[in-house]
């Protein structure tokens, strides 16, 4: 099975390289349609993967990026989580969005930003790709997921939440006061960006919003069907890398605050009122993941994917952060939990 995956991350390196020698910049969706084409043949191979790899090991899949900066040696800390690392490949969910180019009015913008995003990711890709990292795939896991598991949550139930009932979704264009129509202690909960302050007023914080991403935002919509968009945006990537997670039998590894604070509050929800187990368990996976990567980047180490795999090797990182999760309960505190994992990182940076 592994000389199958292995074969299939050569197969898409070489697919990669012939797109970037062609790549035009007007047709890229063409271009990106080759990639869709190429993994939907390789669906059943992760699916098996899923079952008999991934499913007898911790497996964590990096997501919700726009692209993998090889530049940076901020999140490398993922090359050592776990015995096997997927990068969820974002090129599709490019794919979907200028697919939809002719639904969404004004986001002529951010249509031209988005190409520029593709050549920086598929240059990534094939930086990372060259390496051949020991026990490191990249595969689309989220598309994959939208072609293979029906089973699909709706996500307005939770975002009629934030709202008064009274509101009617198809005429948010006739309200012209959003601080009437959403409950304060429920949006309060809600990040929108990394320096979002939900102490704010959400007059403020829509307007705030609009000045962070003024160059990627349709120019077309008032306050609250900004926020109706923000929100489902947010929770639906949420819900789609849950059910991921569970189709593939992995673990997210997030890289952002802000999406990880509003998955784990989606997830905090859905476990609330189904009382399931699993739910909970991934609640408190998603957490200590987290909690490493924050204590990871406080240490600011510049370890490069080879020395810091070493290194991992070397101190037995794997067995002895394992441990620390198993007593995770026992610790009790987060502040202990990250004092515990922080201790085990002095010795991988060191």
């Amino acid at each position: 099975m592994l000389d199958k995956l292995n074969k299939t991350q050569t197969e898409y390196f070489k697919l990669l390289k012939s797109i970037r020698a062609d790549l035009d910049v007007e047709d890229i969706g063409y271009h990106l349609d080759k990639i869709r084409n190429f993994w939907f043949k390789k669906r059943r191979l992760i699916e098996i993967a899923s079952q008999y790899v991934f499913n007898k090991s911790d497996t964590y899949f990096y997501t919700a990026t726009s692209r993998f900066n090889v530049e940076s040696t901020d999140n490398n800390i993922f090359f050592v989580i776990g015995k096997y690392q997927i990068y969820d490949d974002p090129l599709l969910s490019y794919l979907e969005v200028i697919e939809r180019k002719d639904t969404v009015l004004h986001f002529d913008t951010y249509l031209r930003k988005l190409k520029n995003k593709v050549i920086e990711s598929i240059d990534d890709l094939l930086i990372l790709l060259e390496k051949e990292i020991p026990n490191f795939y990249i595969v689309p896991l989220r598309f994959l997921n939208s072609c293979i598991n029906e089973n699909k949550i709706d996500v307005m139930p939770f975002i009629k939440n934030f709202f008064v009932e009274e509101i009617d979704f198809a005429r948010l264009n006739e309200y012209d006061d959003v601080s009437s129509i959403v409950i304060t202690e429920h949006i309060s909960q809600v990040m929108f960006f990394e320096d979002d302050n939900p102490a704010l007023s959400i007059k403020e914080r829509i307007k705030q919003y609009r000045r962070e991403f003024s160059d990627i935002l349709p120019s077309n919509m008032n306050d609250i069907q900004l926020l109706q968009f923000v929100l489902f945006g947010y929770f639906s990537q949420a819900i789609d890398i849950f059910q991921t997670s569970s189709y593939f039998n992995v673990f997210p590894f997030f890289s952002s605050v802000v999406t990880f604070l509003n998955y784990n509050f989606l997830l905090m929800y859905i476990a609330y009122n189904s009382q399931d187990e699993s739910m909970k368990e991934a609640l408190k996976k998603s957490r200590f993941i987290f909690t490493i990567w924050c204590e990871y980047r406080k240490k600011e180490a510049s370890l490069s994917i080879e020395a810091i795999k070493s290194q991992a090797l070397l101190i037995d990182f794997y067995r002895k952060i394992g441990m620390i999760y198993r007593e995770i309960d026992a610790l009790g505190t987060q502040e202990s939990i990250a004092k515990e994992i922080s201790a085990c990182l002095d010795f991988l940076v060191e």
